[in-house]
């Protein structure tokens, strides 16, 4: 069964419990956040702003949703279930907790509710996916999942206190501090990030020189008491068949803010692209803890 994680939302301003009243969710304490008419909610509070629209534009978002839809990241996708199933070690008597820190327009997580549906593994999810981009929850708050949509961040996530049993990052941010607070005492966070040649065909045309560089590591990760328990490699060739879809994938990604005007008119005269796919997949848990067990 597929639910949202309502009941563990926490006030952004006092961390107490929020509970639905009519179309705004209330704390004891008398904070008020309204529901927007698609059902996301935003708890980022003004004074943890970077800026006053922080995240990805909608313009991104727009490019992201078409691209994801398309297939391409449908074996990321596929890869994240089966790690998540590894992580929650599947009892059908207990809801697990899943939070999609950074989740943008909602791809992953929506795929996430639908393998699980299809092989009915694991029984009982609750979820829930934030972003700090208001144009991403937004667009998510459409996806064909019951979930609980929130803006938020990662330094300050709004769920209450060691009630969250997974935290997926996908392509994000990862706040350890923040991660730490939330995360309930038998967790996990499954980390998604670039490989060396992920997207080296594209780099190669935006960069004058390119770096293989490998995933960031986890030192940050293991001062806050976490160790790598998986990690598990995705590597193909993708084809992009149209000028649309190379054009979504470089908006999608941050190379767009850096591009040369005049590589950024070589990249719109492609008219197909093959791009390489490296992604690592790491799964990391409380270093006195292992899925494992």
């Amino acid at each position: 069964m597929i639910t949202s994680s309502a009941d563990i939302l926490a006030c952004p301003a006092d961390g107490q419990a929020l509970k639905l009243n009519g179309r705004a969710l209330i704390c004891p304490r008398g904070h008020n956040y309204d529901l927007a008419r698609n059902g996301y909610c935003n708890l980022l509070l003004a004074q943890h702003k970077s800026s006053l629209d922080p995240g990805d534009s909608n313009d991104m978002v727009i490019a992201r949703r078409r691209f994801l839809n398309a297939g391409h990241y449908a074996e990321i996708a596929e890869r994240i279930y089966h790690l998540a199933c590894t992580a929650l070690n599947d009892n059908s008597q207990i809801c697990a907790h899943v939070v999609d820190a950074g989740c943008g327009e909602g791809y992953y997580l929506e795929s996430l509710a639908s393998l699980a549906q299809k092989h009915q593994r694991p029984s009982n999810l609750a979820l829930a996916g934030m972003d700090i981009s208001k144009w991403a929850v937004k667009a998510a708050a459409s996806r064909a999942v019951g979930a609980s949509w929130v803006v938020a961040s990662n330094r300050q996530p709004p769920f209450l206190p060691h009630s969250v049993d997974l935290i997926l990052n996908i392509f994000g941010f990862p706040h350890w501090g923040g991660f730490s607070t939330i995360l309930s005492k038998r967790s996990h966070v499954l980390l998604v990030d670039p490989g060396p040649e992920h997207l080296i065909e594209l780099r190669r045309i935006i960069y004058p020189t390119v770096r293989e560089a490998p995933p960031v590591n986890l030192g940050a990760a293991e001062q806050a008491g976490f160790s790598l328990e998986a990690e598990h490699t995705v590597h193909y060739e993708m084809h992009l068949e149209t000028p649309q879809i190379i054009q979504d994938l470089l908006l999608m990604t941050p190379h767009h803010t850096r591009i040369p005007r005049e590589r950024r008119m070589g990249v719109a005269a492609l008219e197909q692209l093959s791009v390489t796919v490296d992604v690592v997949l790491r799964l990391v848990g409380s270093s006195r803890q292992s899925c494992f067990n």
